[in-house]
């Protein structure tokens, strides 16, 4: 009967602390004009999203889906970035997330991507290059100012030259990568003092 307790006990220890840890990374490679792929979908709170510079010189900075290649105030900016290095950011909510590059240049030529941008996708593409006037009438447009402004738990890490120098209500940027996650070698040991403290509880019965 003990025992039984103990591994039940156990076993929602280990996927309690699991579920932590396992949020999904997307992967985003930024070469040439363009961002590869220029957008996620089905993105969710605790996901990551990491810019990876394979050639030429980049930034990921968020901007709105009115103003595409304007940094939005208080949103995220990797600073220039050159070929290997990376940028990454956490979602904080399913709200749509606009970004581009800050390269001059860049964006004028379509140089965007989006998180969770819906059927919104087209206009702000369109917007960037000036092929339309954005819309401001769009359901959805208003919350896309600030995106991930909305829930300031977020956090941003990246090995980018001078990025440490940046923070925002949406993205707090840090030199050091996966600053406030938790790495397996943290889960292992804080799995192991709480289940010698359950044990020795449960032994204490």
């Amino acid at each position: 009967m003990l025992n039984n307790v103990f591994s039940s006990l156990l076993f929602a220890l280990l996927s309690s602390h699991l579920l932590v840890v396992n949020g999904a990374n997307h992967d985003v490679t930024l070469s040439g004009l363009s961002f590869s792929p220029d957008h996620l979908e089905d993105v969710v709170a605790g996901d990551t999203v990491t810019f990876t510079v394979a050639g030429g010189s980049h930034t990921a900075t968020q901007s709105t889906l009115e103003n595409p290649c304007d940094h939005a105030p208080g949103g995220f900016d990797s600073e220039q970035m050159t070929s290997g290095q990376t940028f990454q950011i956490t979602v904080n909510d399913t709200n749509p997330i606009w970004v581009y590059c800050e390269t001059t240049g860049h964006c004028r030529s379509g140089m965007v991507f989006a998180v969770n941008p819906g059927t919104q996708l087209a206009q702000f593409q369109a917007a960037a290059t000036g092929d339309t006037p954005p819309s401001t009438s769009s359901a959805g447009s208003s919350s896309s100012v600030g995106s991930t402004s909305q829930a300031p738990s977020g956090s941003a890490s990246s090995t980018a030259g001078g990025s440490s120098s940046h923070s925002s209500a949406s993205a707090s940027a840090s030199s050091t990568p996966n600053a406030g996650r938790m790495t397996v070698g943290d889960v292992s040991a804080s799995v192991m003092g709480l289940a010698a403290a359950l044990f020795g509880g449960l032994l204490a019965l």
